[in-house]
């Protein structure tokens, strides 16, 4: 009987098999970790160049915040030719809505949607572009956008105020691949992404 227990011991039969139902688990959760890293900063690099690309069409588009069109700077005080006096116009494109004045929803769609407004996301000439162009997730309930003084500009000259525009997106959601079932809530979210760029050639029409 203990010969049968040391020969059944030292039996290699079967070693192989036992060593993969061990590995291979763990190279197959590897691997779907390493798949699921990189389509996740593959959609956060998406939300990263949508946000350029907004700010970009932002820059010499009309300005969603319609008061910024027609804004002298002038009054208490301020006279013409003096530095632009402090100001910040913040539109929501999910409230449809900015801090002051009227919103421009031509304005926004033209920079979620592109130049030509189509109101549709998909792969199209690069100056049709808008940004649900480049990143086709993204929605104006998506996109917040910041005009403020950025230091330049002049009071009494309304064609240039220079702001500094700032756009941001937030509330997307991640599409995992593996993990929608178990990931936590807080996981789900895309961190908000900005992107901020000079506007001292605003266009109005």
């Amino acid at each position: 009987m203990i010969r049968k227990f040391i020969s059944y011991l030292r039996a290699k039969s079967g070693s192989v098999s036992t060593e993969a139902a061990f590995v291979i688990p763990v190279i197959v959760i590897l691997t779907g970790c390493a798949i699921e890293f990189c389509y996740v900063t593959y959609q956060w690099n998406g939300a990263i160049q949508s946000a350029r690309h907004g700010a970009r069409v932002a820059a010499t588009s009309n300005p969603v915040a319609t008061q910024l069109r027609d804004m002298t700077g002038l009054g208490q005080g301020v006279e013409a030719g003096d530095p632009m006096p402090d100001y910040s116009y913040d539109c929501s494109g999910s409230a449809q809505s900015c801090n002051q004045g009227s919103f421009d929803q031509a304005a926004m769609n033209a920079i979620v949607y592109g130049p030509d407004q189509d109101l549709t996301c998909a792969s199209t000439a690069r100056a049709r572009r808008g940004m649900c162009d480049v990143f086709d997730i993204v929605s104006e309930d998506n996109v917040d956008i910041n005009y403020s003084h950025s230091g330049f500009g002049r009071a009494g000259f309304p064609p240039d105020p220079a702001p500094l525009i700032t756009v941001t997106i937030r509330d997307l959601k991640f599409d995992f691949v593996f993990l929608d079932a178990i990931a936590p809530a807080g996981l789900k979210t895309i961190p908000p992404v900005t992107a901020s760029i000079m506007g001292g050639d605003l266009r109005n029409g």
